[in-house]
């Protein structure tokens, strides 16, 4: 007697139903170019790690699809050669035209293994027909040989009219070598399916219920290496603008539920060798197979990468030859936790082995990051014997720092070079006394230890340090004695010294105006320390020559010397170091100015990824960026964040005038825009005094108080200071100064409706834009410009040069945007005759013409003053703006104050361009 066959399982609808799209995804167009390849390959694969969107884009792509689309989603139970036929048969009968009714009673049957199946449907299968795109979801369920090599079979033998469209974590082992070769591939990976910064800040605008910033969208997709799964987890954490920091925080120390998805998604199921090579290895931010193997104390570091890679795990290739791997960060992160909580007491053991064996990789920095970690003052200081030099060339001070702070303060007096790099590095903190303190603890000890020649020239490099304190506390005599005194001698210990010793002579002429002298010394400085491979004096001397050609006018020079910073780290290879910021920093100043506010935009966001490791206080000068370019375009929710970042800063710590400067200048001005005259005056009480204006943040600093005089109309007030500045920057030649000198005595001027004066000013500052090219130190006067130029061209003779610049300028601040719903412009004749002018104003207007006062009142009801605002505006008597405002009601015809503003926002803003 035999036992009847039992009858298959009944499908499961939902295995060969593709998911829903949720109405609210975003939409990829930059995959639109893959997705119309589909019909013309045999095979696409997205391969990626869990949570990278795969079966979403697949859907994506199903949706789009100039075809029938069948659909599977695999599970273990399809290892089964019986289910998993099924299965594929039935997905593809439904969505043939004439099916393939034979090859699914067969299936059905199960009379056949799973070759001969398929061997029967695609004898079935029509030679002709429309495309159809089958999608294998979740691929890395299947782990059966023989259903594999079926597949494969399948794959080299299917009609033409058919992609397979395979969705895996891990490379699928499907012959792709032969179809990349012979181009029938199209393959995606983890790289590709990372959400770039435009899709992040668009899902962002699009998921959150606040408006985030650029900076925080760039520090988000950092931190999340562009991972779509931790993008959703954003949107269901982040409601205010504060949470998004605070999940930025949380993120770097380990959120909870990434922990969660982690231990779930990735280490469930791995086995004991995997997650102990994941452990040893995730403390080196970059690692190859030899490194995995002195890690791990084996010799299948290659094979563990090769796997790793194959299975999908968040790991990549960071080099085109694929010899060296990082781990995704979130993942890392995720390692380095579970290790320090699960087993602490091997993280010791496995730093020191790192140290080791990137110092034999010759991996120094890296190595001496492991050696502190490890707690091991022995090795430490054995690194910065051999390449503490180093490291400081590569302006790497603040790893100097940590690694001077685990030795004992005796063994960093008795040695020259120790003592030069502490004071050095705490110069780079600010920390002038404790500068000192550590020469003094130096020369106290080693003066008996070398001969009188040899300490001398010792000596001479103590001093250059010292120079570069004073210059730093502002005294330029000081530091110029102490600089020429390191500079008579060679130095014994570090060849820099001389270096750093020119570079402060540079800097003091520089502070002094004596722009030329300066120059010469820094183009010598840059020579001086290529010969030597120092790196960061170089990149120093070229940033402080492009500012010296912005304060010259020269902008498009300070550009090209910018230019050739960003080249020469390139050629050198440099890694990245804090003075990149610097570079990027001035040469966004430039484009700001140039009015490229995107590419300035972008030097801000570059300089804050260079420091995003190195502390906020270092942030300023970028957030003061930012917040320009925020306020240029009218983003005023935006620029009001970074005003708040700036004030917190600037509260927690002392910086530099040059860096005050700057962040008062910006904050002054969104006071301004925003009418925040309180801010304005507290300001006043508390601001930097003024000193003479020798250089562009003495300029600087003062003209942030004339800013501050011509918002709370105190033009009186404003005059003297700006006379003065002019006279210091003619001395001094600083001619970017007596450009935005003249800008502002024009608007100064224009205040006091001294209209001559006014005009002669804003004519020199065209002309000397001329050859500056100024925009941005124009359009910062906001919608009066418009009137001022209107008025400039109405009444002067211009140059062609001078005029196109007018027209420009008047075209760049019409399209800005005021952060206040009032139409800000100074009415004057110039422009009162240029609406009038226009054919579309009302016949009523040009036979009635409004005076210029009237015109002004209607421009301030318009702003949503009352007429006790307007009286106290315009310094006149109440009773006198009724008579105004009754007389313009009847030439206008009107009898609201709603028709009245009204009226004035349909004339006026033709003239703005709103």
């Amino acid at each position: 007697m035999t036992t009847a066959a039992r009858p298959p399982l009944p499908l499961i609808p939902a295995k060969l139903a593709a998911p829903s799209i949720h109405p609210g995804l975003l939409p990829r167009p930059r995959f639109d170019e893959w997705l119309q390849r589909l019909p013309q390959v045999r095979l696409a694969v997205l391969q990626a790690p869990s949570g990278f969107g795969k079966t979403v884009l697949a859907s994506q792509w199903a949706a789009a699809f100039a075809g029938a689309v069948a659909w599977l989603n695999l599970d273990g139970n399809d290892n089964s050669p019986r289910q998993f036929g099924r299965y594929l048969l039935n997905a593809l009968h439904r969505q043939l035209e004439g099916g393939c009714p034979q090859c699914v009673n067969r299936a059905e049957q199960g009379d056949d293994g799973l070759d001969g199946l398929l061997t029967r449907l695609l004898a079935e299968l029509p030679a002709e027909h429309p495309p159809l795109l089958l999608v294998l979801d979740e691929f890395e369920a299947l782990r059966n040989r023989e259903v594999i090599a079926a597949l494969r079979f399948f794959l080299r033998n299917t009609p033409p009219w058919l992609t397979l469209l395979v969705c895996s974590r891990g490379l699928p082992d499907l012959g792709v070598a032969e179809l990349r070769v012979k181009r029938q591939l199209l393959a995606l990976d983890a790289s590709h399916l990372a959400f770039e910064l435009d899709e992040v800040q668009a899902l962002l605008d699009l998921g959150l219920p606040i408006a985030i910033n650029r900076e925080q969208v760039e520090r988000l997709n950092r931190r999340i290496g562009g991972w779509p799964c931790a993008l959703q987890l954003t949107l269901q954490e982040v409601q205010t603008g504060r949470g998004m920091d605070l999940f930025l925080e949380a993120l770097q120390l380990g959120h909870p539920y990434v922990r969660d998805y982690f231990r779930e998604q990735v280490l469930y199921g791995l086995d004991g060798a995997t997650q102990d090579f994941l452990q040893s290895t995730c403390l080196l931010e970059r690692f190859s197979a030899p490194l995995a193997d002195r890690l791990t104390d084996s010799c299948n570091g290659r094979e563990m990468l090769e796997n790793l890679e194959r299975s999908g795990l968040f790991i990549q290739a960071v080099d085109p030859l694929r010899q060296w791997f990082a781990y995704h960060p979130l993942f890392a992160s995720f390692l380095r936790n579970e290790l320090s909580t699960h087993h602490p007491q091997r993280m010791g053991e496995l730093h020191l082995r790192a140290a080791e064996a990137l110092l034999e990789e010759k991996m120094a920095e890296e190595a001496a990051r492991h050696a502190l970690l490890a707690h091991d003052p022995q090795r430490v200081a054995q690194i910065l014997e051999t390449h503490g030099r180093h490291f400081y060339r590569q302006g790497r001070l603040e790893l100097l720092q940590r690694c001077l702070a685990v030795l004992p303060e005796s063994r960093v007096a008795e040695s020259p070079l120790f003592t030069l790099l502490q004071a050095w590095a705490s110069q780079n903190q600010y920390q002038s006394d404790q500068v000192e303190r550590w020469l003094q603890a130096g020369e106290a000890v080693q003066r008996e230890q070398f001969s009188a020649e040899q300490w001398q020239r010792i000596e001479a490099e103590y001093q250059a340090v010292r120079a570069q304190v004073a210059i730093n506390q502002g005294d330029q005599q000081r530091a110029m004695a102490f600089a020429r005194q390191a500079l008579a001698l060679e130095p014994l210990t570090m060849r820099t010294s001389r270096v750093a010793a020119l570079s402060v002579l540079a800097e003091s002429h520089f502070v002094q105006g004596e722009l030329a002298k300066a120059q010469q010394q820094h183009e010598e400085n840059v020579r001086r320390a290529q010969q030597i491979n120092a790196s960061h004096p170089v990149l120093w001397s070229l940033g402080q020559l492009s500012e010296i050609a912005v304060a010259q006018g020269h902008l498009q020079k300070a550009y090209n010397l910018q230019e050739r910073a960003l080249q020469y780290i390139e050629q050198e290879k440099l890694p990245v170091t804090p003075i990149m910021e610097f570079i990027h920093r001035v040469r966004g100043q430039v484009l700001l100015e140039w009015h490229h506010l995107d590419a300035a935009e972008q030097c801000a966001l570059q300089g804050l990824e260079i420091l995003d490791t190195v502390g906020d206080h270092w942030f300023l000068q970028c957030y003061v960026l930012l917040a320009r370019v925020a306020h240029a375009r009218g983003q005023q929710s935006q620029c009001a964040d970074y005003i708040g970042r700036l004030k917190t800063l600037l509260a927690g710590d002392d910086y530099h005038i040059d860096w005050q400067a700057n962040a008062h200048a910006v904050m002054l001005t969104y006071w301004d825009s925003t009418q925040d005259k309180d801010s304005i005056r507290q300001w006043l009480a508390t601001a930097p005094p003024l000193k003479p204006g020798a250089n562009h943040f003495a300029q600087g600093n003062a003209r942030n108080h004339v800013r501050a005089y011509l918002a709370l109309n105190q033009g009186d007030r404003a005059l003297p200071i700006l006379r003065q500045l002019q006279l210091d920057a003619e001395r001094h030649q600083l001619v970017m100064d007596q450009n935005r000198n003249h800008i502002l005595q024009a608007l100064a001027y224009w205040q006091r409706e001294e209209r001559q004066s006014s005009l002669d000013h804003l004519h020199q500052a065209l002309t000397l834009a001329s050859g500056t090219g100024a925009i941005g130190s124009f359009l910062r006067l906001g919608k009066p410009l418009i009137a001022m130029l209107k008025a400039l061209q109405h009444e002067r003779r211009l140059d062609e040069l001078e005029h196109q610049r007018a027209e420009r300028l008047i075209q760049l601040a019409q399209q800005q945007r005021d952060f206040s719903r009032a139409i800000r412009i100074t009415l004057d004749e110039a422009v009162i005759q240029d609406i009038i002018n226009r054919p579309d104003v009302p016949e009523l207007i040009r036979h009635s013409p409004l005076t210029r006062r009237e015109w002004q009142v209607l421009s301030l009801i318009h702003a949503g003053l009352s007429n006790e605002q307007i009286s106290e505006h315009l310094n006149v008597a109440p009773t006198t703006i009724k008579t105004h405002i009754r007389s313009l009601y009847q030439k206008l015809a009107i009898t609201q104050r709603s028709e009245a503003v009204q009226l004035a926002r349909s004339l006026l803003s033709k003239i703005q361009g709103e």
